[in-house]
């Protein structure tokens, strides 16, 4: 007499209602434990990259004004310099950071290794005009020319001195990039010699460290001028 009541398709569907929910709420419990680190590891990457914004919005009206005290706000649209067009840089001098910036001796000794630097205080960004009958920057080209005088830690140096970049430390995380920059009257073909400076693809915040994850020779790794900080870009 049980036959019609186990073969019948009509009734509640309640017992089954409640096994599939109750299933599907262990599923979503389970996936949850399993991608919840994930999910606060981009939470922390989203933070980090909105406090970049904010970095960069903080020091906007300083970059302006070092930008206008050297007459290049609006960029260098239009100047040349022996026939060369000009490039507005913001540079860090290596008394901007605590210890100095590495020759390229000590920067290929560190290798893949992460290398930290600090800035100073009271580190700030000075201007450099660079002429150059390209639009790279390179370690073995003699047509990069200092296109206006720049005092770097006290030291002028005048329009015409040769300049080149040895090598380029990068972090993986930021995108952040610095190549250093030496300065040499005549050109001697090569870039041995203490860094003086260097261009960075952001601004640097002052008693501030940064470290660095990657480090390339400059030489067949040039850098387009568009990828540094610079006035009016």
């Amino acid at each position: 007499m049980f036959h019609p009541f186990l073969t019948s398709e009509s009734g509640a569907i309640t017992v089954d209602w409640t096994v599939l929910t109750a299933s599907l709420a262990g599923l979503g419990l389970a996936v949850g434990s399993v991608v919840s680190g994930g999910v606060q590891n981009l939470s922390n990457d989203i933070a980090d990259f909105l406090s970049g914004v904010e970095m960069s919005d903080r020091f906007r009206d300083l970059i302006e004004q070092v930008c206008d005290n050297a007459g290049v706000g609006n960029g260098t649209a239009g100047m040349t310099y022996q026939g060369m067009p000009v490039t507005a840089l913001l540079i860090y001098q290596a008394g901007d950071f605590i210890g100095g910036l590495p020759d390229e001796a000590q920067a290929k000794a560190e290798g893949g290794v992460p290398l930290t630097l600090q800035l100073s205080p009271d580190a700030s960004p000075v201007v450099l005009l660079i002429a150059d009958d390209d639009d790279e920057m390179h370690e073995v080209d003699n047509s990069q020319l200092v296109a206006a005088d720049v005092t770097l830690d006290g030291t002028t140096y005048g329009a015409g001195f040769d300049v080149s970049s040895a090598y380029t430390l990068s972090d993986s995380s930021s995108g952040m990039m610095l190549s250093s920059l030496h300065f040499g009257d005549p050109w001697n073909g090569t870039q041995q010699g203490p860094v003086l400076a260097t261009a960075a693809s952001n601004p640097l915040e002052p008693g501030e460290s940064y470290t660095f994850d990657g480090n390339q020779t400059t030489h067949n790794n040039e850098q387009p001028y568009g990828a540094y900080l610079g006035c009016g870009g």
